[in-house]
């Protein structure tokens, strides 16, 4: 199935919504630069970054809606920087793997596995994403479609 664009008043609803969700992940920082507790900052930061998650989808959405596609020398650059982090994603899962297997508390070893679950979902977007650039350009939109579809 390939990307389909969305009317005028669905993408100036995208940028309302994208313009908002950046403008609360702004305040929400400052609260976050101003607490003490390291708890409330973790609570905070957590927050920060779905809404900022959310706000790249929405950008995300506006660009295809306008065709936006990654070009030759990005689609290598891209690689090569996935093909690192990919070796990075894994070392952190290892080590998260392991961390969480060392702890004897129960609510912090569940935390612990939140990151490992975490970490296997980054190691397998970036794997997909990994197979997405190696297809050809022509494709491209109903890759990008079809994996889209999957996230958040």
């Amino acid at each position: 199935m390939a990307w389909h664009k969305v009317d005028d008043k669905t993408l100036e609803m995208l940028k309302e919504q994208k313009a908002f969700e950046d403008e609360v992940a702004q305040r929400l920082t400052s609260l976050y630069d101003s607490a003490k507790n390291p708890l409330v900052k973790l609570y905070f930061h957590r927050i920060i970054l779905d809404t900022m998650r959310h706000s790249d989808t929405y950008q995300t959405l506006i660009d295809l809606n306008k065709r936006a596609l990654v070009g030759k020398a990005s689609k290598e650059r891209m690689t090569s920087e996935l093909s690192t982090h990919i070796k990075e994603e894994r070392k952190m899962l290892e080590q998260a793997k392991k961390i969480s297997r060392s702890v004897e508390d129960e609510k912090i070893r569940q935390i612990l596995e939140r990151i490992v679950e975490d970490e296997n979902i980054h190691h397998k977007t970036l794997k997909e994403l990994e197979e997405i650039l190696a297809k050809e350009s022509e494709d491209w939109n109903r890759y990008l479609y079809d994996m889209f579809t999957g996230f958040p």
